[in-house]
């Protein structure tokens, strides 16, 4: 983990070596492996309202059977195939499918689910989990489709896709504040402003981009992490090569909270 200063905004750099690789051992599931960008198991534990990031496959015909889950929320951002979300204890049902946004709901009651991918080719999720404030008394589940997610031209040669923000208007429980899919041309510069106490994270699928002015590159796989902190600051992006990338602002929440990884349970 690598400790930025850009431009006056403070900032970590990680990379695969502060990733948990989270595998069949770890959720009794075969066929299910995830990276933990930040959750329990990595020294990261928190950023303003995040409690968990994952990027997760998923093999044909497998997932993870019925486990409980109370009062956060957590996106589901289907980056590949499509998986199917079952909530035994309230009795929902429903499916993501390629470029559709999840939102799975826990609620104080909370939820018992499975999420499974039925069909022939690997499924992949980009998995954010965090607080709610306050809590929804019962669980739920919502979809925002890959054709209902408002498409437009952020800067020129960048095409973004919202799917948490003004524009898209999708109801979320907790303080996720912008959530975009950019594509970038190579060159295309992309300017981030946060207000006080936000932050923001980015995950490039693609590519590579330089963190200007005096940052290192940030390539597909890295995650950039802006600590919620006083003051309006500022991100600029420069697509070194044509690029993807995922990019979430959010509010203060815990801020940043470090520690040791517990153990776990593959051991």
């Amino acid at each position: 983990m690598r400790e930025l200063d850009l431009d006056g905004a403070r900032a970590l750099l990680l990379t695969g070596e502060d990733y948990a690789i989270l595998t069949e051992a770890d959720f009794g599931a075969p066929g299910l492996q995830a990276t933990e960008v930040l959750g329990p198991f990595v020294p990261l534990h928190a950023c303003g309202p995040l409690l968990t990031v994952h990027d997760a496959r998923m093999q044909p015909h497998l997932g993870i059977g019925h486990h409980p889950h109370r009062f956060n929320e957590r996106l589901f951002y289907i980056l590949e195939g499509a998986m199917d979300h079952d909530d035994a204890l309230n009795g929902i049902r429903g499916r993501m499918e390629r470029g559709d946004l999840g939102r799975l709901t826990e609620g104080r009651r909370g939820m018992l689910h499975q999420e499974w991918n039925h069909g022939d080719s690997p499924a992949r999720a980009f998995i954010l989990v965090y607080e709610t404030e306050p809590v929804p008394e019962r669980a739920s589940f919502a979809v925002l489709r890959d054709a209902e997610a408002p498409r437009y031209e952020e800067a020129p040669g960048v095409q973004s896709k919202e799917l948490v923000g003004p524009r898209a208007r999708f109801t979320l429980h907790g303080d996720i504040r912008l959530y975009l899919d950019s594509a970038l041309d190579e060159g295309a510069a992309l300017e981030q402003t946060l207000a006080p106490g936000e932050g923001a994270l980015l995950y490039p699928l693609e590519g590579e981009l330089a963190l200007a002015p005096d940052g290192p590159p940030l390539v597909a796989g890295e995650c950039l992490l802006l600590v919620p902190g006083p003051g309006e600051r500022r991100l600029r992006t420069v697509a070194r090569r044509r690029s993807r990338l995922l990019r979430a602002v959010f509010g203060p929440g815990r801020g940043l909270v470090l520690g040791r990884p517990l153990p776990r349970p593959g051991g």
